[in-house]
């Protein structure tokens, strides 16, 4: 028998935001009906951290551009936007 058992780690910390963006998140946790605001942070954090990894991958892949046949190329890009639109986090 085999268990798969998955640990979610969740770490509590504390950030300095103004308080008008503090105002906006209350509001929009309102809005979504959500006890706390951490999952719209959350959300965001997710946001940029995918969309700055998207970014150094793609001038990573025009880096190989010199360096591949342009099949090769656009193979590579091919396969990445691929795996990307699969991504779950």
């Amino acid at each position: 028998m085999h268990m798969h058992v998955h640990y979610i780690c969740i770490m509590r910390t504390t950030i300095d935001i103004p308080a008008s963006l503090r105002r906006k998140l209350i509001n929009e946790a309102v809005k979504k009906n959500l006890k706390g605001y951490s999952p719209i942070i959350v959300e965001a954090l997710e946001k940029h951290f995918h969309e700055t990894q998207s970014k150094t991958d793609i001038e990573n892949l025009r880096r190989l551009r010199g360096s591949l046949s342009n099949y090769e190329y656009n193979r590579v890009v091919q396969t990445w936007k691929e795996g990307r639109n699969n991504w779950k986090i």
